[in-house]
C-alpha cells in the first residue's frame, strides 16, 4: 500500500497496469521493481527491503493463483 498503491491502487490499472494478474515471474517482479520502467520509478532496498520484495513477489504469485 505504501509503495504500489498510489499508482496500481487496490492491485489494479491506475497510473501503471494492473497488478492483480501480472505474468512475470517472480524475479521479473523483483528486477521491474528494483530497475524501474518506463513511468515506474526504481525502488532501492532501502526503501524497500529484499524481504520485502520477496513478500510482495509471492503476494503477486498468490494473487494470480486465486483469480483475483
Amino acid at each position: 500500500m505504501k509503495h504500489c498503491n498510489q499508482c496500481h491502487p487496490g492491485g489494479e490499472g491506475g497510473v501503471g497496469p494492473a497488478l492483480n494478474n501480472k505474468p512475470l515471474p517472480g524475479f521479473l517482479i523483483k528486477f521491474q521493481v528494483r530497475r524501474g520502467m518506463g513511468a515506474m520509478p526504481a525502488f532501492s532496498s532501502q526503501v524497500i527491503s529484499d524481504a520485502q520484495l520477496d513478500s510482495l513477489a509471492s503476494y503477486l504469485k498468490e494473487l494470480r493463483q486465486h483469480g483475483r
